[in-house]
């Protein structure tokens, strides 16, 4: 399970909010790696994974730029959801 949950997020995090997506794709990209985050695995992933915070900064200011009000708010939505855990260990 862990596997699938790195695989995931690292297959999300590589499409860095390039401008050939569109907002929908890049609001969904946000809420999925919200999801997985909310796991034991996906917080775990968050804090062992190489590059994940960089390439997760970088696609959140990416999708910032772009002043949607979807994507915008997915993304703030995945960091809050990153700043309070809620995982049972």
């Amino acid at each position: 399970k862990e596997k699938l949950i790195n695989n995931a997020i690292t297959a999300l995090l590589s499409q860095e909010g390039d401008v050939a997506a569109s907002n929908a794709e890049l609001e969904s990209q946000f809420q999925a790696v919200r999801r997985l985050v909310a796991s034991k695995a996906g917080f775990l992933a968050f804090t062992q994974l190489p590059k994940f915070r960089e390439r997760l900064g970088v696609k959140v200011v990416k999708a910032l730029k772009r002043n949607n009000d979807g994507v915008t708010h997915a993304s703030i939505d995945m960091l809050c959801a990153l700043m309070c855990v809620s995982i049972k260990f």
